[in-house]
């Protein structure tokens, strides 16, 4: 077994279910805006949706498995940057968006719908690119997952959040629109406090892994957000929905890939490892990217320069 998956994670299960329960409400933050109304938007209108998903779920998992297989010194650090690139856009997309001065509306509804989608998807398309690495292969074979934790980890961190968000949006509307701004900014405090639990109790370890965990991480948030920007741009979105793409494809929900990672990988630490230090990023250069933007104007032609 690798160094990086020997090293001793401050991390108890009833930390890894406190942690399951914040991801939980943070999907359930999302959840409070999928609505018919979002799906009827996207019918409508479909192509900023449409490029951000399939980027999202169609290509970024595929150049996360690539780069793992260039540039990862570990299988787990590989299966980590795939984890995270499986998982769905988060509210901090959302959050940056709107300081990126872009389409919020876009951004919510790709965001809600990919929580929805990753119900079935991300497990789907994690089974599916794990194998094309030999390496991660070859640990996956060796790791038994037991399906009843599958079930349990699925229930509280997507399914039954998004059951419980559609369900109080369908019921009382009026209520969920007084809540839902308080409900998202608190859940951007809980990514937060999912991040800083996990860095502060871990701080040595994380140090003496980052030099070979955070470059691979680095270059797949960048052609994430290379990504997403280029296919917005050769669609022809114009710069509002550019910047919304762009982060949804760039910004997946880290709290959710760190969960799955302590959930079913709890020994092999650079999965989790390499989880947390893309929270980091997302943390820094994301804001930077968002400021970047904020200074910027917005143009309606959809071949003005950003």
């Amino acid at each position: 077994m690798e160094s990086i998956d020997q090293a001793l994670f401050n991390f108890s299960p009833r930390a890894g279910l406190a942690v399951a329960v914040m991801v939980g409400f943070l999907v359930f933050a999302v959840a409070l805006d999928l609505t018919w109304d979002q799906f009827r938007r996207v019918l409508k209108s479909p192509r900023a949706p449409g490029v951000g998903l399939a980027a999202q779920y169609l290509v970024l998992p595929a150049a996360a498995s690539g780069i793992g297989m260039l540039m990862a010194a570990t299988p787990s650090i590989a299966l980590g940057l795939l984890l995270v690139s499986c998982c769905p856009a988060g509210a901090l997309s959302n959050y940056l968006t709107g300081v990126a001065r872009g389409s919020v509306a876009t951004s919510v509804s790709m965001t809600a719908i990919s929580t929805l989608f990753s119900i079935v998807v991300t497990p789907l398309l994690f089974a599916f690119w794990a194998p094309m690495n030999p390496e991660t292969r070859a640990m996956i074979e060796r790791i038994e997952i037991e399906p009843v934790r599958v079930v349990m980890v699925l229930l509280i961190m997507l399914i039954v959040p998004v059951a419980a968000g559609m369900i109080i949006r369908a019921k009382s509307p009026a209520t969920t629109d007084n809540i839902r701004h308080w409900v998202r900014r608190i859940a951007g405090l809980v990514f937060a406090v999912v991040v800083a639990i996990l860095l502060l109790g871990n701080m040595s370890v994380l140090g003496s892994f980052a030099s070979i965990a955070l470059p691979p991480v680095l270059v797949t948030f960048t052609v994430a957000v290379l990504l997403g920007w280029g296919l917005a741009r050769a669609s022809g979105l114009v710069a509002a929905d550019r910047r919304a793409v762009t982060l949804e494809v760039a910004f997946q929900n880290v709290a959710l890939a760190i969960g799955l990672a302590v959930a079913f990988f709890p020994e092999l630490a650079g999965v989790a490892i390499t989880s947390i230090l893309w929270g980091v990023v997302h943390l820094t250069v994301g804001f930077a990217i968002a400021a970047m933007w904020m200074r910027m104007p917005v143009a309606d032609n959809p071949q003005a320069a950003e």
